[in-house]
C-alpha cells in the first residue's frame, strides 16, 4: 500500500506511469516520417533550467521572415510544465532512462515541425497559451511527487495527453487538403481538438484530487508516527492492527513513515527557503516584451563596438543603454536577452534578467530585483551548505537589505564561476534611492571577476550615478544613427500589417519621416493608431501631412482622448481610469467587469451593474490601454500614459480624466471593504471553517473494510463470493474531500474580483479615517477582529489580528489608518506602545502622537521619549511630550540606550529651536551625565552658526563656561571649539570669561592652545594668546604636546597655513624650542618634525636652536635621526647628518642604531646610507687613536 512503501520503493519499481508516458511516445512516433522519427531520437539530453526560454527564442528566429508580431511565448507555460515533468521523472520516477527527454522531444519536435505553417502555428500556439492555464504547477506536487504514485500516474497521464494532442497536429498538418480551408481553419480547428482540450481539463482536475490526496495521506502518516513515537505500547495500536495485516514489525513501519516524512520535509523546507527568496514573476514582462516585437527590429545593437567589446570581454563587464521615454528600450533589451539565449550562452553560463513594471509597484524596490536575480542562480538542488544558510538567515530576518542581497549574489558568482549575464530594463523607472541602491549593489558584483557581465537600460537622467559606480562602462544610446535606421524598419513593418489588415489603403512615408526625428516606438504605434482610426483616406491624407503630425507623446495622447470623447466613451473610460492607475498589480478584464460600478456599502452581488463589452477596452481608450492576450490583464501601453492621467490635463474637457492618486486609493479600499462583506460570502466562504478532525484508524480502516464483514452471511454466498479489497487510498480521499471547500472554490470562480480584494484591502485603505471613509467601522472591525476572506500582508494566511509584525508593516508603508487604530487602543498600544512612540518621534507625527497620549498616562515613559525627540529634533512631538507631563531635568533611566538629557542631545545634534524650548520651559542648561558636564560642551563642537547660537543661549541660560572637561573627550567646552576651529564660538566663550588655561581631563587632552594647532586657524591661536595662553604649558603624559611641538604633526601640502607659519608665531612669543616631551610617546618638537619629514620646519627649529641630539621620551620615545630613519625620510635623515647627528646613537628602547631600525622597517637606502656614515665614523675614531 502506498501509505507502507519506503520512499526507494517508489523510486525503482516500475511504474504504469511509464508505460503510459511510453505509449503515448511510441504512437507520437508511429505518425512521424523517417526525418522527423531521428530528428527526435537525437533529442537525448534532457532540457535545462533555461531551455524553455532558448527554445521559444529559437521558434521566434525561426519566424523571422513572418509579418508579425512575435507569439512564441504563448507557448511558454506548457512548456514549461512539460520540462518541469520531465525533469523529475528522470530524477525520481522513470525505469527507463530515455523517457523522459523523448517526452520533452516529443512536445519540442512537433513545435518545430509546425511553426512553418503559419496559420496552424498562430491557432495552435493561441490553444496551448489557453491551456497553461490548467497545467500543474511544479512548486504545487514536487515535494509529494516521489513518494505518491497516485500523482506520479495523474501527471504521466496529463502529459501523455499533451503528448497526444500533439500527434493529432502532426497528423492534421500532412493532410493534402489543409491548404484548402485555411479561410475558416480557426472555428474547425477549435472544434477538432475540443476532445483533447477536454481530457487535458479532466486530467488536470485529477491531479489537483490526486495532490490534494497526497497532502492528506502525508498529514495522516505524520500523525501515526507521531502516535507511535510516542506510545510504543502494544495496545496503543491493537485496533489499527487488527484491521491492516502487517508484514513488518511496528519498528519498521516507523522507520519508513519517518523515512518518507522526512524526504517529505527536506523538500518541502528547500522549496519554502527559495519561495522566502522571491516568488516574484519575472518571466511574464519578458513575454509581454517579446510579443511587442516586430522582426528584424531591434537588432541594431550587436553591431555597435560597445556590445562587441562587452560581450566578447575585452572591456569593462557593464554596458548601458540610455533612451528617452518610449524609445523601445524594453524591446531593445529582450532582443538582447534573445541574442545572448540563443548566440552567446553555452550550457555552463546562466542568464538572469529582470523587467521592473511601472504598474507593479512591487517589481520597483531593490530588494525586489536583487531577490528575483539571486533566485534565477539557485535551484532546488543547490540548496545547501553556505547558500542554504543565508536562505534561513533572509527566512527569519526582517532586516535583510539591499547590501545583504548583494553578498549572497556575489557569493553564488563567486562560488560557481559560471559564466552570467545579469540583464536589466528600465532603471529609471525605479524611485531615486531604490535607483542608488540597486547601482551600488550591482557594482559590488564586479569584484566577482570577468565572468559576470551586466546589461541595463535607463533614460538618460541618471548617467552620472551609473557611470561614479561603472567608471569604465561601454555605454550606447537610442539615438545612435543604427538605432534610427532601426526605427525605420519598425515603421514599415508597421504600416505594412495596416495595410494586409486593411486598416490602411496606402503607404504613409510620412510618419517614417517624423519617426525618425523623434526617435520613440511608442510614438510610432500611437500614430498608427490615430490613421488607422481616421473615416477616410481624405482624412488620413490629411492627418500625416508634416505640420498635422504630433510632435509629442503628450499631444498624441491629447488627441486619443479627444477621440474618447468624440466616440461617446467618455463615461466608461473615466470609471475605469481610477481603478488602472492606481491598482497595485494590473486587474484582468474580468475583475474589472466586476469591480468597476460597485458601490460602497452596496449588500451584495449585483450583476446587473457587471460592465457590459469589457472587452472593448483598448478600443474605449483609443490604444491607450492593452490587455495581455495570456492573462488578461489590463495595462496602459506605456509609464508615460499613467504619468499623463496623473498630470494637469491640457483642457478642462480633460479635467474629469485625471486621477488623483490619493482619492482613488481611497475610493478602491472602500470598494475592497464594501465587497469583502458581501451577503454572498456570509453564508459560504467567510465562515471560518473548523478544522478537520484528526482521521483516527479505526475509522479510516472500519470504513474501508465495512463490506469486508459480509462474510457474516450464509455460508453458500460466502464461499462463492470473493474476499473485498481494502481500499485505505479511496477512504483517505473520501475524509479528505469537503464539500465546503467545493463551494468555496465554485464562489470563488464566480467572483473574480475576490482576490484582488482579498489581497489589497488593507493595502488601498492608507488614507483612510473615521470622518470620510464610509466603511470605517467595517474596516475596523476587519482589523481587529480579523476576517476569513482578507489575506495578511505579513504572512501566508487570512488575516487575524493586530500583532507585531502588522505594526511593523505599518510602520514600513506608512499606513496613518491601521497606526490609527492601535494608537487609539488601550489594549493594543499596551502592546505596541514601545515601537509606536518610536514611530511618531522618527517620523514627527503629531496628530498620531496626541491619540497616543489620550488613550493612558505613561508617567516615566515619557522622559526617555523626550531625550529622543530632541535628539531628533522634534520640536511639535517635543512639545507635546512636554506638555502631557514628560520630565526634561531626568537622565534616562539606566536601563535604557541613552544616559542623557533632552537638553544635552538637543545641544549634541545642533537643534537650536529645540534648546531654546527646553530652557524656556526650565530646563537645566547645567545638567551632567556621564558624558559631558552640561550642554555647553557638545554645543562648542557644532560647526557653522549652530554652534554659536546655541552656546549664546546656554550661556544666557547661566550654564557654567569653566565647567570640568568632559570625561567622554577629556575637554572642555573651549578646548573643544578651539580643536575645531569654531572662532565664533572661541569669541562668545572667552568673551563669557572661559579659562584659557584651564587643564584637561584626560591623560591624551590638551590646552585651549595645543588644541587650537590642529585647526590652523590664526585668528583663535592669536586671539588664545592676546588672552594669556600658556604657550610653553606641558603636554599631556600620554603621546601630548606643546603647541609648538603640535605643529609637527600638521601636514605640509595643500594649506595656506603652514606649520612653519604657526611655528614662527610661537617662538615669537617665546615657545620653547626643546621642551621636553610627553613621558609616553612623546617627542620634542624637531623629533616630531623629523618623524614627518617636514624639513623646512626642521630648519627652521634648528636655526632657533633646536637640539638635534635631545634626550627622546622615556617610553617608546626616538631621537630625530631615530625617528626620520623609522619612517623612511629620506630627506630627513641627510638635513640631520649635515648638521652632525649621530649615526652611532643607539639611546633607543632596543639600542639599536638608526640604521638598524630603517633595515626593519624596509627602508634599505636610507640603511645603506647610515651605515655608510657609521664606518666613516668608525674609521675617523680608528685614526684618532693611531694618531
Amino acid at each position: 500500500m502506498a501509505l507502507t512503501l519506503s520512499s526507494n520503493a517508489l523510486t525503482i519499481a516500475p511504474k504504469e506511469g511509464d508505460q503510459i508516458l511510453q505509449d503515448a511516445v511510441d504512437s507520437f512516433r508511429s505518425v512521424l516520417t523517417d526525418e522527423q522519427r531521428l530528428q527526435l531520437d537525437r533529442i537525448k539530453s534532457l532540457p535545462d533550467t533555461d531551455a524553455v526560454l532558448v527554445f521559444t527564442a529559437e521558434l521566434d528566429l525561426q519566424r523571422r521572415n513572418q509579418k508579425g508580431k512575435s507569439i512564441a511565448s504563448r507557448l511558454f507555460t506548457v512548456l514549461q510544465s512539460v520540462r518541469d515533468f520531465s525533469a523529475i521523472v528522470d530524477t525520481l520516477v522513470s525505469s527507463n532512462p530515455s523517457i523522459a527527454a523523448l517526452v520533452w522531444g516529443s512536445v519540442k519536435l512537433t513545435m518545430l515541425v509546425i511553426v512553418n505553417f503559419t496559420s496552424y502555428y498562430e491557432a495552435f500556439s493561441e490553444l496551448f497559451m489557453s491551456l497553461g492555464q490548467v497545467c500543474p504547477r511544479f512548486e504545487q506536487y514536487q515535494a509529494l511527487f516521489p513518494n505518491s504514485e497516485r500523482v506520479q500516474k495523474a501527471l504521466c497521464k496529463f502529459n501523455a495527453s499533451i503528448i497526444r494532442c500533439c500527434q493529432y497536429l502532426v497528423v492534421v498538418l500532412k493532410r493534402s487538403w489543409h491548404t484548402q480551408v485555411i479561410h475558416s481553419f480557426w472555428e474547425s480547428f477549435q472544434q477538432t481538438f475540443e476532445p483533447y482540450l477536454r481530457e487535458l481539463r479532466g486530467y488536470s482536475e485529477n491531479v489537483e484530487r490526486e495532490i490534494e490526496l497526497a497532502r492528506t495521506q502525508a498529514e495522516h502518516r505524520n500523525r501515526e508516527l507521531e502516535r507511535l513515537e510516542r506510545d510504543h505500547a502494544a495496545s496503543s495500536r491493537s485496533s489499527l492492527g487488527r484491521f491492516i495485516g502487517r508484514t513488518r514489525s511496528d519498528f519498521d513501519k516507523m522507520h519508513q513513515w519517518q523515512l518518507l516524512r522526512d524526504e517529505q520535509l527536506e523538500r518541502e523546507k528547500k522549496q519554502k527557503l527559495l519561495d522566502s527568496l522571491s516568488k516574484h514573476d519575472h518571466i511574464k514582462p519578458l513575454k509581454q516584451a517579446r510579443q511587442k516585437r516586430y522582426p528584424h527590429t531591434a537588432g541594431w545593437l550587436f553591431q555597435t563596438d560597445e556590445f562587441k567589446r562587452w560581450v566578447n570581454g575585452t572591456t569593462a563587464g557593464f554596458l548601458w543603454c540610455s533612451g528617452k521615454m518610449g524609445s523601445g528600450k524594453t524591446i531593445l533589451t529582450q532582443v538582447s536577452n534573445h541574442h545572448i539565449l540563443t548566440d552567446k550562452s553555452t550550457p555552463e553560463s546562466q542568464v538572469t534578467f529582470f523587467f521592473p513594471r511601472f504598474d507593479e509597484a512591487e517589481s520597483l524596490r531593490t530588494e525586489t530585483i536583487l531577490r528575483c536575480i539571486a533566485r534565477q542562480m539557485v535551484n532546488i538542488e543547490d540548496v545547501s551548505g553556505d547558500t542554504m544558510q543565508f536562505l534561513k538567515d533572509i527566512q527569519v530576518d526582517e532586516a535583510v537589505d539591499s547590501q545583504d542581497l548583494a553578498r549572497f549574489l556575489l557569493h553564488l558568482l563567486s562560488s560557481t564561476k559560471r559564466p552570467t549575464w545579469i540583464i536589466i530594463d528600465g532603471l529609471d523607472e525605479c524611485h531615486k534611492e531604490d535607483r542608488r541602491e540597486l547601482i551600488e549593489g550591482l557594482a559590488s558584483l564586479a569584484s566577482a571577476g570577468s565572468h559576470v557581465k551586466i546589461f541595463v537600460t535607463s533614460r538618460e537622467t541618471a548617467p552620472l550615478l551609473i557611470k561614479t559606480a561603472y567608471p569604465g562602462l561601454e555605454q550606447t544610446s537610442m539615438s545612435c544613427s543604427l538605432a534610427q535606421a532601426d526605427i525605420t524598419g519598425l515603421v514599415n513593418q508597421a504600416v505594412q500589417k495596416c495595410l494586409d489588415d486593411k486598416e490602411l489603403l496606402f503607404p504613409i512615408p510620412a510618419v517614417t519621416a517624423v519617426a525618425n526625428l523623434i526617435h520613440r516606438f511608442l510614438w510610432v504605434t500611437l500614430q498608427l493608431r490615430e490613421l488607422c482610426a481616421q473615416p477616410n483616406n481624405e482624412k488620413v491624407r490629411q492627418a500625416i501631412s508634416v505640420r498635422n503630425l504630433p510632435k509629442s507623446l503628450t499631444e498624441i495622447f491629447n488627441r486619443a482622448l479627444d477621440r474618447v470623447i468624440a466616440g461617446g466613451n467618455e463615461k466608461i473610460t473615466q470609471e475605469l481610469l481610477p481603478w488602472i492607475v492606481a491598482a497595485k498589480r494590473p486587474l484582468t478584464l474580468s475583475e474589472l467587469e466586476e469591480c468597476c460600478f460597485i458601490a460602497i456599502l452596496q449588500p451584495y452581488t449585483m450583476k446587473d451593474r457587471y460592465v457590459n463589452g469589457i472587452e472593448c477596452i483598448e478600443t474605449w481608450f483609443q490604444g491607450l490601454v492593452e490587455v495581455d492576450e495570456e492573462t488578461k490583464s489590463v495595462h496602459f501601453v506605456h509609464a508615460s500614459v499613467r504619468q499623463f492621467f496623473r498630470g494637469v490635463p491640457a483642457r478642462l474637457t480633460f479635467n474629469n480624466f485625471h486621477i488623483q492618486l490619493d482619492k482613488a486609493n481611497h475610493h478602491i479600499g472602500e470598494i475592497c471593504v464594501t465587497y469583502l462583506n458581501f451577503n454572498d460570502f456570509k453564508t459560504t466562504i467567510s465562515r471560518r471553517r473548523q478544522p478537520m478532525p484528526p482521521l483516527a484508524p479505526e475509522d479510516i480502516c472500519r470504513k474501508a473494510l465495512r463490506n469486508q464483514w459480509s462474510w457474516i452471511k450464509p455460508v453458500s454466498n460466502s464461499r462463492s463470493a470473493a474476499k473485498p479489497k481494502a481500499d485505505i487510498e479511496e477512504t483517505l480521499a473520501s475524509f479528505a474531500q469537503s464539500p465546503e471547500a467545493t463551494v468555496q472554490k465554485t464562489i470563488i470562480l464566480g467572483h473574480p474580483f475576490l482576490s484582488y480584494a482579498a489581497s489589497h484591502w488593507l493595502s488601498h485603505s492608507k488614507g483612510f479615517n473615521d470622518k470620510e471613509t464610509k466603511t470605517w467601522s467595517l474596516w475596523k472591525q476587519m482589523l481587529t477582529d480579523g476576517h476569513e476572506l482578507s489575506r495578511s500582508p505579513v504572512s501566508d494566511g487570512h488575516h487575524e489580528l493586530i500583532d507585531q509584525a502588522l505594526v511593523n508593516w505599518g510602520f514600513e508603508v506608512g499606513h496613518s489608518a491601521l497606526l490609527h487604530v492601535v494608537a487609539t487602543s488601550r489594549e493594543l498600544m499596551e502592546q505596541f506602545h514601545e515601537s509606536m512612540f518610536e514611530y511618531t518621534i522618527e517620523k514627527g507625527d503629531t496628530a498620531l502622537l496626541t491619540a497616543m497620549l489620550q488613550v493612558k498616562k505613561w508617567g516615566s515613559k515619557l522622559t526617555s521619549l523626550c531625550c529622543l525627540s530632541a535628539q531628533k529634533g522634534r520640536l511639535e512631538i517635543l512639545k507635546l511630550l512636554v506638555g502631557a507631563g514628560a520630565e526634561i531635568n531626568r537622565p534616562k533611566l539606566p536601563e535604557n540606550r541613552y544616559d542623557s538629557t533632552p537638553l544635552i542631545e538637543a545641544a549634541r545634534m545642533g537643534h537650536a529651536r529645540v534648546v531654546q524650548f527646553l530652557l524656556k520651559s526650565g530646563a537645566d542648561p547645567n545638567g551632567s551625565t556621564w558624558q559631558f558636564q552640561n550642554a555647553l560642551q557638545p554645543a562648542a563642537v557644532l560647526l557653522g552658526l549652530e554652534g554659536p547660537q546655541i552656546s549664546k543661549l546656554l550661556i544666557d541660560a547661566g550654564v557654567k563656561v569653566n565647567a570640568e572637561a568632559s570625561e567622554a573627550t577629556g575637554r572642555t567646552a573651549l578646548q573643544e571649539a578651539c580643536e575645531r576651529g569654531n572662532l565664533e564660538t572661541v569669541r562668545i566663550l572667552l568673551h563669557a570669561g572661559a579659562d584659557v588655561n584651564a587643564p584637561y581631563g584626560q591623560e591624551r587632552g590638551g590646552t585651549a592652545l595645543q588644541l587650537s594647532i590642529i585647526s590652523r586657524d590664526l585668528k583663535i591661536i592669536r586671539l588664545l594668546l592676546d588672552h594669556g595662553a600658556d604657550v610653553n604649558a606641558e603636554p599631556a603624559r600620554l603621546a601630548g604636546y606643546t603647541a609648538l611641538q603640535q605643529t609637527g604633526e600638521l601636514g605640509d601640502h595643500g594649506h595656506q597655513v603652514t606649520p612653519c607659519i604657526i611655528a614662527k608665531l610661537l617662538l615669537e612669543e617665546g615657545a620653547d624650542v626643546n621642551a621636553k616631551p610627553a613621558e609616553r610617546a612623546g617627542c620634542t618638537a624637531l623629533q616630531l618634525a623629523a618623524k614627518r619629514g617636514h624639513c623646512q620646519l626642521m630648519k627652521l627649529l634648528m636655526d632657533a636652536g633646536a637640539d638635534i641630539h635631545a634626550e627622546p621620551a622615556a617610553v617608546d620615545g626616538y631621537t630625530a635621526l631615530h625617528a626620520a630613519a623609522k619612517h623612511g625620510q629620506s630627506d630627513a635623515v641627510d638635513l640631520l647628518l649635515r648638521a652632525g647627528a649621530d649615526a652611532n646613537d643607539r639611546r633607543e628602547k632596543s639600542g639599536r642604531t638608526p640604521a638598524a631600525l630603517a633595515r626593519e622597517e624596509g627602508h634599505i637606502n636610507i640603511a645603506e646610507k647610515l651605515e655608510e656614515r657609521e664606518n666613516q665614523l668608525k674609521n675617523a675614531l680608528g685614526m684618532v687613536e693611531i694618531g
